[in-house]
């Protein structure tokens, strides 16, 4: 049997292989189910792949490239009530463990109420090894809430300080001090009262860790060219803002922010267009990328990326990579394709790879990244957010596991008002050996999304 043959038997079992691994112990029967949905069937509704692009996952999986498993599915203990729509996820690893945190709806966008009295916005699920298991759903609010208001109101986002985890939610700011088994309330952390300042739009997905401001989260601020930063120098207890102005043509929404090498860099989705469905947009809307020579403001370098991103813009990861010693973003293309393969239509969504080298960040040169390869493809782009179009992907909050020699990407998948799942993607950080693996494979497109 030729090795195109068992790569062929192998994508049929890939995503019933994957649903064995959701439970902290790898016990549960993939028989169980929630009502007439078994753990199998909701990876078939809410990973909305084709089965070319299965077999394509499964030859990366075979080559040790890549690999796509599910985190929480609205399951089991993972679904509440009629909350079946798991979103927007954020991670971070600390000792051995890893931590996911994400929302719980009823919907996203679509007919009727997108919460009720079940919802969170604020869950976690941990792993203690690697990912290939799950435990079950924690909700951050049974450790209590803020009485005051926050100044944030969506998202999430995670930060490691001395061994500490810090978790900020709209419910409040959360330190943890056993790898997320247990968390603990600041009352008084991120209010409004406190930061004399109120809400102004999503959070960035990631808290960084600065010499001299400690504590840092970025802010973007509603379709207008600022950045709020909030600060702490006391472990999360007392925050600062700071409001900065950018460049006119740079409108930040929830910025991931690094702190590397003595610099302040951003990548981040950027929304200088007043508000469209997303079937009436067509302009181009590509990431801004922001440098800091200082390591703080005002910025050194303020451009548009070359990256693909059409449409409605999806949050960005960016990391710096201990092996290709280049840094490497995330970027969803909610119409398709890179670069020469680049659609503006609405046949795929994909999540993609790119690189940048040190130089060319310090030097500010955001229109030289380069396409590495593609993660994941959807079968369909966003459309006109009716209940049935696609809703993904949320890269931002990525971890480096540079021990493991890989880079877990949380992202979501499935459908607006109905079952959306969290899922791993799970890639080596040899970013050479993933680009040359995918290079051989080919640029499918169109064919691997309209196949059977």
């Amino acid at each position: 049997m030729n090795i195109r043959m068992i790569t062929t038997l192998l994508a049929t079992a890939l995503l019933s292989s994957v649903s064995a691994q959701v439970s902290l112990t790898g016990s549960k029967d993939l028989a169980k189910q929630e009502g007439d949905i078994t753990m199998d069937e909701m990876v078939a509704r809410t990973l909305v792949i084709s089965a070319a692009e299965k077999e394509r996952l499964t030859d990366l999986e075979v080559n040790g490239i890549l690999t796509v498993k599910p985190v929480a599915l609205p399951v089991g203990p993972h679904l509440k009530g009629k909350n079946h729509h798991l979103g927007w996820p954020v991670g971070i690893k600390i000792g051995k463990t890893l931590l996911c945190a994400y929302h719980q709806t009823l919907r996203h966008h679509g007919g009727g109420p997108s919460q009720d009295a079940n919802s969170s916005d604020a869950v976690i699920v941990r792993s203690t090894d690697g990912g290939n298991t799950w435990s079950d759903p924690i909700d951050i609010r049974q450790f209590g809430t803020s009485e005051k208001a926050m100044v944030l109101n969506f998202g999430n986002c995670f930060g490691i300080l001395d061994g500490k985890i810090f978790l900020a939610t709209k419910y409040g700011l959360y330190r943890s001090e056993d790898e997320g088994k247990s968390w603990t309330l600041l009352p008084d952390a991120l209010t409004q009262d406190q930061t004399g300042h109120k809400y102004t739009e999503n959070f960035g997905p990631r808290m960084i860790v600065h010499p001299d401001r400690g504590l840092v989260i970025p802010v973007g601020v509603e379709r207008s060219p600022y950045i709020d930063m909030y600060s702490s120098k006391d472990e999360g207890l007392t925050w600062t803002h700071e409001r900065v102005t950018l460049s006119d043509k740079i409108h930040p929404l929830e910025p991931t922010a690094i702190y590397h090498d003595g610099r302040l860099i951003f990548l981040t989705r950027n929304h200088t267009l007043p508000f469209k469905w997303h079937q009436q947009l067509r302009e181009t809307q590509r990431p801004a990328m922001l440098v800091s020579d200082t390591g703080w403001f005002p910025m050194t370098h303020q451009q548009l990326t070359n990256i693909s991103s059409y449409r409605w813009p999806d949050t960005t990861d960016v990391d710096f990579n201990p092996v290709t010693k280049r840094f490497e973003a995330v970027v969803t293309n909610r119409s398709g394709g890179a670069e020469k393969d680049e659609k503006n239509e609405r046949h795929e969504q994909t999540v993609n790879l790119w690189s940048l080298s040190q130089e060319d960040m310090y030097a500010g040169r955001a229109d030289k990244w380069r396409f590495e390869g593609t993660l994941l493809r959807l079968k369909s782009g966003m459309l006109g957010i009716a209940a049935d179009d696609i809703d993904a992907a949320h890269p931002g909050g990525a971890v480096i596991d540079e021990d493991e020699g890989v880079q877990h990407i949380f992202i979501y998948c499935g459908r607006y008002s109905t079952p959306a799942g969290i899922y791993r993607i799970s890639r080596t950080l040899d970013t050479n050996k993933l680009r040359e693996a995918m290079s051989q494979q080919g640029s499918e497109g169109d064919t691997v999304n309209r196949a059977p």
